[in-house]
């Protein structure tokens, strides 16, 4: 998974309601964990996107705690990854909440509205709530295994 997050430095900068306090190293001294239920590695997610059938696959992010197996990492965000084979469009869409993509790899256009916007790998855009939307993949660059 890829935590995007964003901040709006004109306003941060302009309105004096925050303090910080830096740190004089350059990292906190923080202990790696051995282990979390939020690690997902991409060979883990990879292997179980390619196992699917068809030419769009999606694989959630859930829950590997005990008793909560196959449940969504997070009750107020989801997550999931998206393969969508070159030359393939997915099916239309339209959903309640808003989303975000990051593209891994590839390039192609998504259709949001009236509005088609191009990608690339590294690009990352927003679809609004209850736009309808499509993607169309056109040449992806990596070799996946299966």
């Amino acid at each position: 998974m890829i935590w995007l997050d964003g901040l709006d430095l004109p306003q941060y900068q302009h309105f004096p309601v925050h303090f910080a306090q830096h740190y004089s190293q350059p990292r906190y001294p923080a202990k790696d964990a051995t282990s979390s239920e939020l690690h997902f590695p991409w060979r883990d997610m990879e292997r179980e996107l390619m196992a699917l059938p068809g030419p769009h696959r999606i694989v959630r992010y859930t829950s590997k705690e005990q008793g909560k197996e196959k449940q969504d990492v997070s009750v107020r965000l989801g997550a999931q990854c998206e393969h969508l084979q070159a030359g393939a469009m997915s099916s239309s869409a339209r959903e309640n909440a808003s989303a975000v993509y990051h593209i891994i790899d590839g390039e192609g256009q998504t259709s949001i509205g009236e509005v088609t916007i191009k990608w690339t790998k590294g690009d990352t855009f927003a679809i609004p709530a209850w736009q309808p939307y499509s993607h169309q993949v056109s040449h992806i660059r990596k070799k996946h295994r299966r």
